[in-house]
């Protein structure tokens, strides 16, 4: 209540300024992870001796009594490579962290969109850069059709478990079998489960051919690497009889700067009035 600048997003000069962009319709939630991303400057500064040396602090000398968050900065840039193995935190729900989060007077609601508020701030402040990869390689991306049952790239560990390292397929990846990537030679891999283990189809090139025509909701005569026929693959529901099938992609082209190469572009299509697909936004 002591504080002399106005808390009031609908006030009539911030309300003018909302129409002025149209965002006046955003609720106090929203306009509040828009300006955190746009202003580096009110976010909690990220404690960057944490994210040097060994031990739990890292080299920082202030341990539990500094006043910046313990985390891992490439997590929050989207960018860290190591997942769930990475040795800093990744959890800014932990009690130390909340509680520096909270004496700051966030929400938890907020706080559980940080990562996400992080990674948006860094990409608005880089542009096209990224941190680890400076090569100007022409961006190459193959399209594909979303459906309800893919994976979507994204940066939490689950899916970049079942991502296709973008590394390998260009040239070589550093952390080898540590990857927490897929490596494979495609951008693409359809695998089918047995219940325990996913196993590769031998024709996935023709599998991805008939993927990509929005036409398709079914391939017929999918097999095996072992060369065993199986029932038609339906790519509605993602199973071939009784199986589950999967396909993994590498990272989706909006998540990487445009010169990365081999990244996924998802293409959304409409049907029209005489049942025919069309691409969503081309006339």
């Amino acid at each position: 209540k002591e504080c002399k600048f106005v808390h009031n997003f609908h006030s009539d000069h911030n309300l003018c300024v909302l129409k002025q962009y149209g965002l006046e319709k955003l609720n106090r939630g929203e306009l509040c992870q828009l300006l955190l991303q746009n202003d580096p400057s009110l976010l909690p500064e990220v404690c960057l001796h944490y994210n040097k040396g060994d031990g739990p602090y890292g080299s920082c000398t202030y341990k539990k009594n500094c006043t910046k968050l313990h985390v891992c900065q490439y997590f929050l840039w989207g960018h860290c490579r190591f997942g769930r193995s990475c040795k800093r935190s990744h959890d800014l729900l932990k009690s130390e962290c909340y509680e520096k989060l909270e004496r700051q007077g966030m929400s938890s609601d907020i706080i559980q969109k940080l990562p996400t508020i992080y990674r948006n701030m860094y990409d608005i402040k880089n542009g096209d850069r990224n941190v680890h990869d400076k090569e100007d390689a022409k961006s190459s991306p193959c399209k594909e059709r979303k459906h309800s049952s893919s994976q979507e790239s994204s940066t939490t560990n689950d899916d970049e478990l079942e991502q296709i390292c973008l590394y390998h397929l260009y040239k070589s990846c550093g952390f080898k079998d540590k990857c927490i990537r897929t490596h494979f030679h495609l951008p693409y891999r359809w695998q089918i489960s047995d219940g325990n283990t996913w196993k590769d189809f031998k024709n996935m090139e023709e599998i991805e051919k008939a993927y990509c025509d929005p036409q398709n909701t079914r391939f017929n005569n999918g097999v095996t690497e072992s060369g065993s026929v199986l029932s038609s693959i339906c790519f509605l529901n993602m199973c071939c009889g009784f199986a589950k099938v999967r396909r993994l992609s590498t990272a989706s082209s909006v998540t990487k700067p445009p010169h990365f190469i081999l990244t996924t572009e998802w293409v959304w299509y409409w049907k029209d009035e005489y049942g025919l697909w069309r691409e969503y936004g081309k006339k």
